[in-house]
């Protein structure tokens, strides 16, 4: 599992590489590191908690279930600006890492081809 993750961060690596180049900054992630991924984990976590009754511990019971419900609307508001406002985008396999290096052969490409107009 760590050989097939390693591979895929070096794809990615190899794409934002090839964008980079082109000037257009790094494009993808991997999904670990991703952080709409990681704010999407946290959100589940927090929904989790308040399926299995777990409260965090604060004497109130309607302040913890607040706190709890604030925590997994940040959550997924973070993760929601993050997909809308992003350049980013989270690489879950090797044949998504490969489209990502063939994405960015083709914006190098175009961004060379308009430059030479």
């Amino acid at each position: 599992m760590i050989r097939i993750i390693r591979e895929i961060s070096a794809t990615v690596k190899m794409a934002n590489d090839i964008a980079a180049q082109s000037g257009d900054g790094p494009r993808w992630t991997l999904f670990l590191t991703n952080r709409s991924f990681i704010a999407q984990v946290v959100a589940l976590i927090f929904a989790l908690l308040a399926i299995f009754g777990v409260f965090l511990p604060i004497d109130a019971a309607d302040v913890a279930e607040i706190i709890g419900l604030a925590g997994y609307l940040l959550a997924q508001g973070w993760s929601l600006w993050e997909r809308l406002r992003g350049k980013t985008r989270a690489v879950w396999n090797g044949d998504q890492a490969r489209k990502a290096v063939e994405e960015a052969d083709a914006l190098s490409k175009a961004l060379r081809d308009a430059g030479a107009r």
